[in-house]
């Protein structure tokens, strides 16, 4: 009599690995994370060599190895040799690849396969697609660039009402007829990895696995999560949580686990085609969703899921299946300077296509698009509560790639195509904007808000000087922080009209009444453009309120700029157009970034110096700040007298310890007294000066 034996119970667990590193990143900070967990983190997996992994790093990381520790890649290519390691393809400089050209998307994917081939002699079949940020349309770039595999989060297949159970195992999705196979990254494995001991792991492997050979449960997850994060470094290559490195302790079970089948997804792929068809929504990983919704609404939904976790409210668990935030692309309108970033990079992305149009292909255009591809970077376009385009560094990095790409593009022209004015709709949303570009300064003007000034480019020192960041509420702040609330974004020149008691303090904390309504105007553009000469007069008529009356005035700003010259010259002019005098303060001001280095930033003004964090007002017609660290000058000269102020722009990131105060920029403002009697119009100059 035959005896039935049951079959036995087994659970592919392929383990990923993703390194990153953000396009300019300081060399001190990737050391870091290469002594604490690039190099542990590989020589653990060398130690072990019937464990296998899949690893992903991005092109910049890449070449930052190559060039600071060539034996890491030495040892890379061991374990790839000895089938080991798969390594994971991707787009090269870690772009949210749906937010750049489709062109773009194919060669920047070519650019990391090509290193990777060159380097460990390999083609690559999988893709890491960046913050898992995914919309419909990717499958077609993603064919046409042969891409097999990608991995997304099991968050994405749970919108559709798939079960927990139904997340192990690979789909395949569409769109018109193109296709790639989802990996889906398993959620629970990623809050209990690293912090949770070994056994925890194994025991949520060993209560999914079942006799059936197709079933996997992947851990994904970035590389500085072990060993970079707080006490990460001392829990998995030191101590663990028993006295055994808890990533030799993981490896050494995984060896020893009959039933844990570690596979690369390579491997996977041989044996098994995905389970069916599925359709996914836009997203990206669950946080990011949250993190994207406006402060107020981020922070209702963030209440709602913790109670759903906590089983404190109706049907908490069904909730928790389909609470989800909201659409990664909002956040180029939830931070307008990330929009700002974006159409910068598509504008001069538009410039080169041009170029290559109508010139062809060459070393020289092959350069600029690599400052565009640098430029696609996705680190500084978005923000959860750690950075990202909080750093202004990183801001700063990608408005110097661009305008490094700039500086290329016009050499290769050839010809004079300076001094030109354009008027186009350059952020796309509905508007024109005024773009002012000489061989020597870039100026960007919105009439349509206030008719400012949001963009001045020194293009010698490859630099934006109004990268500055709007203080906001965010919703990881607690009652116990002090902050201040901008009223409207951080752009130049706005024209405030004030009373003569507002001063240093009120100004600095944006606590004061405007007198005017010219900031919600739609100002008035015109344009000259000469042989040498550009210029562009912005005018609106509006009233100021004083003591219940309403006064009709009417203002209008003239900037000239000379084509080889680093000065912009600025002409105010505010007319009465009432039938009675009108005394009043006019204020303007100049948000100025030029480095992140507070400790290379000295200011002078008349009679006056100053350390840059400190806020100071004085009466003078001259100020200059300077950064020494990217040898940036700038010098503000008035016709006449006035009261000069300076205070500092702060915001607040959150770290393991609290908050991270991150300088975002100085204000310059200035308040001029307006004296006019009815028809009676004032004018008053400005010089800058970039050196």
């Amino acid at each position: 009599m035959a005896q039935n034996i049951a079959p036995q119970k087994v659970i592919n667990f392929p383990i990923v690995f993703h390194f990153h590193q953000p396009v300019g990143n300081f060399g001190h900070i990737i050391e870091v994370a290469y002594k604490l967990s690039y190099l542990p983190l590989i020589e653990t997996l060398d130690n072990f060599r019937k464990v296998k992994a899949g690893l992903h790093f991005t092109g910049y990381l890449l070449e930052w190895l190559v060039d600071q520790h060539p034996e890491y890649i030495t040892l890379l290519k061991e374990l790839i040799d000895r089938k080991q390691v798969e390594i994971i393809g991707g787009a090269f400089y870690e772009p949210i690849i749906a937010m750049i050209p489709d062109e773009d998307k194919l060669q920047q994917i070519e650019l990391l396969r090509d290193f990777t081939k060159e380097h460990f002699g390999v083609d690559t079949q999988g893709f890491w697609l960046a913050e898992r940020v995914w919309e419909p349309h990717l499958p077609r770039i993603l064919e046409e660039a042969k891409i097999k595999y990608i991995f997304i989060d099991d968050y994405h297949l749970r919108m559709n009402g798939l079960t927990e159970e139904e997340t192990f195992y690979t789909y395949i999705t569409e769109e018109q007829g193109a296709r790639v196979i989802v990996v889906p990254i398993n959620e629970p494995l990623r809050y209990i990895t690293p912090w949770k001991p070994v056994e925890e792991t194994i025991k949520y492997l060993s209560a999914n696995a079942i006799a059936e050979p197709e079933r996997l449960i992947c851990m994904i997850d970035d590389a500085e999560k072990f060993g970079l994060w707080g006490t990460t470094n001392k829990i998995c290559f030191k101590e663990g949580y028993d006295g055994t490195p808890w990533m030799s302790k993981l490896f050494s079970l995984v060896e020893r686990t009959p039933w844990i089948r570690n596979i690369t997804l390579a491997e996977y792929f041989q044996e098994f085609q995905p389970r069916g068809l599925i359709y996914m929504p836009t997203a990206s990983y669950d946080k990011m969703s949250y993190w994207v919704l406006p402060t107020p609404e981020r922070i209702t939904l963030e209440k709602l899921i913790e109670l759903a976790k906590n089983n404190k409210i109706e049907h908490s668990k069904d909730l928790l299946k389909f609470l989800r935030g909201g659409f990664w692309r909002q956040f180029l309108v939830k931070y307008y300077e990330s929009n700002n970033m974006h159409k910068k990079m598509m504008y001069v992305r538009e410039k080169l296509r041009w170029v290559e149009k109508e010139m062809g292909r060459d070393e020289r255009t092959k350069k600029a698009k690599r400052e565009i591809f640098k430029a696609q970077c996705n680190d500084p376009y978005w923000h959860g509560q750690f950075g990202g385009i909080y750093f202004g560094f990183m801001r700063q990095n990608m408005y110097g790639y661009l305008i490094e790409a700039e500086k290329i593009i016009e050499k290769l022209v050839g010809h004079k195509i300076t001094p030109a004015i354009l008027k186009m709709d350059f952020d796309k949303d509905g508007r024109e904007e005024v773009l002012m570009e000489t061989a020597l300064i870039n100026l960007y003007f919105h009439p349509f808000r206030g008719g400012s000034l949001f963009e001045i480019d020194h293009k010698e020192k490859s630099s934006n000087i109004l990268n500055t960041f709007q203080r906001r509420k965010e919703a990881y702040y607690k009652d116990n922080l002090t902050y201040v609330v901008d009223r409207w974004r951080r752009y130049a020149f706005y024209d405030h009209f004030i009373g003569k008691e507002v001063g240093l303090k009120e100004i600095a904390e944006d606590n004061y009444q405007d007198l005017g309504n010219f900031l919600q105007k739609h100002y008035s553009s015109e344009v000259q453009q000469g042989e040498n000469i550009a210029s562009v007069r912005l005018s609106a008529e509006g009233i100021v309120r004083i003591d219940n009356k309403a006064s009709s005035l009417a203002v209008s700003k003239f900037f000239e700029v000379l084509d080889n010259k680093k000065d912009i010259r600025i002409t105010f002019k505010i007319e009465n157009q009432g039938e009675e005098p009108i005394s009043v303060y006019h204020l303007t001001d100049i948000p100025l970034y030029l480095t992140g280095d507070v400790n290379s930033i000295t200011l002078k003004g008349d009679k006056t110096d100053s350390e840059i964090l400190e806020p100071i007002s004085f009466v003078g017609k001259s100020i200059q700040i300077q950064a020494k660290q990217n040898d940036i000058k700038v010098k503000i000269s008035l016709d006449d007298p006035c009261d000069i102020y300076k205070y500092t722009l702060e915001t607040y990131a959150r770290t393991n310890g609290g908050y991270e105060s991150l300088y975002q920029g100085t204000v310059l403002a200035f308040k001029k007294p307006i004296e006019l009697k009815p028809k009676e119009a004032y004018s008053w100059k400005m010089n800058i000066t970039l050196d």
